[in-house]
């Protein structure tokens, strides 16, 4: 029994005359009932009475209609599955976000992914570069938000927006009241920072710059949430750096200023495997890169390390 047969017997059983059904398939009609006869041969079941002068269903041939039609609906709604799955539009993606991700890039770009791709679930985790690595390593997610660089020779790595760094102090400060912030007048102050393993090498740059300013960096506590840090700078434990677009947080009793000096910059990137087959993926990074891009600072569209 064939695809185009149930098409067939449809037709004929609707019309109830093999001309007319022979036209509506672009058929002719010793073709057409060449295929009825090929799907009751098969079936070893007479589907039609047919003489010259007229054609009905027999009682079998009314019960396989019921069939045939669920048979070809069910094929046909497959096929257009099949199809939105090839295309992108149907499955699931999981991601791994860092905090950047959450406060500057993907509040916007998921929203607009949503509506462009409703029936694809998003899984959603967070963690740090050295997190999202080992977990598109391990297949347990399918993309992941990482800081440059990384050396990772399994990934393919799109760049997608880069932010500075504001200084954020305790309203009371005494350098609260300055617009700008010199790095060097920072070389005293208690710091509270990320881990060193959120993001290697992130952390020995700012190391490196608070040394070519004239300091090592007084580190008092670390913190892997903006707003943990923002809280700890509140209550005068000490300062900290945040992104520029968190300043929107307004964490109560703290101010933000901009940096005056040498300050590492966060280079944020999508990576993915580069064996990676899923349709669904592959169309999530073209809507981050096009979404990104328009905000973006860095100039390569794509990386490959």
């Amino acid at each position: 029994m064939e695809f185009r047969q149930l098409k067939c017997f449809i037709a004929v059983a609707q019309e109830l005359h093999f001309g007319r059904a022979a036209e509506s398939l672009h058929l002719s009609q010793p073709a057409l009932s060449k295929q009825i006869q090929a799907l009751e041969n098969s079936l070893e079941i007479q589907l039609l009475e047919r003489t010259k002068h007229y054609c009905k269903l027999t009682s079998a041939g009314q019960k396989f209609l019921e069939t045939a039609r669920r048979v070809l609906h069910d094929l046909e709604e497959g096929i257009q599955v099949t199809r939105q799955v090839a295309d992108g539009q149907i499955g699931k993606v999981r991601i791994g976000l860092t905090e950047a991700t959450l406060f500057c890039l993907a509040p916007s770009i998921l929203r607009t992914y949503r509506e462009r791709y409703p029936q694809v679930d998003l899984i959603l985790t967070s963690g740090g570069t050295e997190t999202n690595v080992e977990a598109l390593r391990t297949y347990q997610i399918d993309l992941g938000f990482v800081y440059l660089p990384i050396r990772e020779p399994t990934l393919s790595v799109y760049p997608l927006y880069e932010e500075n760094y504001i200084v954020a102090l305790p309203a009371l400060h005494r350098l609260a009241r300055q617009k700008q912030i010199l790095l060097q007048s920072l070389a005293n102050e208690p710091m509270i920072f990320y881990p060193r393993s959120l993001a290697p090498v992130l952390y020995a740059n700012f190391i490196k710059c608070c040394e070519q300013a004239g300091f090592a960096p007084n580190i008092v506590q670390e913190a892997e949430l903006a707003q943990t840090r923002l809280g700890l700078t509140a209550a005068g434990v000490g300062i900290t750096f945040v992104l520029a677009d968190m300043q929107n947080l307004n964490a109560k009793g703290v101010v933000y200023r901009p940096l005056i000096g040498d300050f590492p910059t966060l280079k944020l990137a999508i990576a993915q495997r580069q064996t990676e087959s899923s349709s669904v993926v592959h169309e999530f990074v073209k809507v981050f890169k096009t979404t990104a891009f328009s905000k973006s600072r860095i100039a390569s569209p794509k990386l490959d390390i």
